[in-house]
């Protein structure tokens, strides 16, 4: 039985490319990267700074700690930052940043991921009573996971911006899949970066790597970002064999290729809408696909009667499935996923 794994873009394999990298590496492009002696995470940080347009950069081991070191080196305990209400910081990743660094969240809502400042501005705290905790940082994710891989443009980023630095905050962006967003807008992703403070983007998804995530900023911040990811048992040693990985993830060709993975979740989206059923179908920027159904139905049943004919998906609320197209997803892949998806829907809906 065919089996078109569309659960999500981490479970992609590395390229012949990248395996070709790991065979030619001796121990000679190997060391200690607790204290910064690995020639290879040197070599992949130094390249993530250059092409985030940053000043350093610090390899990590998943995009969840590469956010929480990110937010612990901008933030006090008892800071109170501002998430996005369906934020994967907030929602998905176990609320470290309360447990770990005594933040206070308060949610905003967005425009399909998009911050609406007149909003945000309505939500921040005087610093000067006594009574309140000081909001500090606002966070972004840009591709927006949970409103379809979502794209926040670059003008309404440099108008939060703005925002920041009149009322002397911080700006992360949770740039899990940033690299999407730059290839969708055919843009360089500096266009887009230069307006945040702090950037965290994953190797692990759609850029095929086996493990690892970047944190991009100042040195200063960098340099505290370090010390954390220590604290929270990130210090890899040789993590150079690792390292290796990404990059060729991150040469210009292996990002552009980020741009079939759009074109299939595109052709995945025309081919569900051809079927008319009772649904809504999220717009897809990038390589995320959202189906939310209406009706009387039970959703697990669906996601099985998908598992049981070789269609992987997450089911993400009671009525949402998402379908996430990357690396290794073929468009024969999508055809045949188009047919058995619409016999399943009509079976259910």
């Amino acid at each position: 039985m065919r089996i078109v794994d569309l659960r999500s873009d981490t479970v992609t394999k590395p390229s012949p490319d990248m395996w070709e990298c790991i065979r030619g590496m001796d121990n000679s492009m190997l060391g200690d990267d607790v204290i910064s002696e690995d020639p290879t995470v040197n070599a992949l940080e130094e390249k993530a700074a250059q092409i985030t347009g940053k000043e350093s950069a610090l390899l990590v081991t998943s995009g969840t700690q590469g956010n929480l070191v990110s937010l612990l080196s901008q933030t006090n305990p008892g800071d109170r930052i501002l998430l996005e209400e369906l934020s994967h910081i907030y929602t998905n990743e176990v609320g470290g940043v309360a447990r770990i660094g005594g933040l206070l969240i308060s949610t905003y809502i967005s425009d399909n991921g998009t911050p609406l400042v007149k909003k945000i501005a309505e939500m921040i705290n005087d610093k000067d009573d006594i009574h309140r905790p000081p909001t500090t940082l606002i966070g972004i994710e840009n591709t927006h996971n949970f409103h379809g891989g979502a794209i926040i443009e670059p003008d309404a980023i440099k108008e939060i911006q703005t925002f920041v630095l009149e009322n002397n905050l911080k700006l992360h962006l949770d740039g899990a899949r940033i690299f999407n967003a730059a290839v969708a807008l055919d843009i360089p992703v500096t266009q887009i970066t230069q307006y945040v403070d702090s950037v965290m983007f994953c190797l692990s998804k759609g850029l095929s790597c086996p493990v690892g995530s970047i944190v991009v900023g100042s040195k200063d911040f960098i340099q505290k970002a370090r010390k954390y990811r220590k604290m929270l048992g990130g210090g890899m040693r040789q993590a150079g064999i690792i390292a290796a990985f990404g990059l060729v993830a991150l040469e210009d060709k292996w990002i552009k290729r980020l741009g079939e993975d759009h074109k299939n979740a595109k052709r995945l989206a025309e081919g569900l809408r051809g079927y008319d059923l009772s649904m809504n179908i999220f717009p897809t920027d990038t390589n995320i696909l959202i189906i939310e159904l209406s009706g009387k139905f039970h959703i697990l049943k669906i996601i099985n009667a998908l598992n049981k004919e070789g269609i992987l998906a997450y089911n993400i609320s009671k009525e949402k499935i998402r379908f996430v197209t990357h690396y290794g997803i073929t468009e024969e892949d999508i055809d045949y996923s188009i047919e058995k998806i619409g016999e399943i829907l009509k079976k259910h809906l």
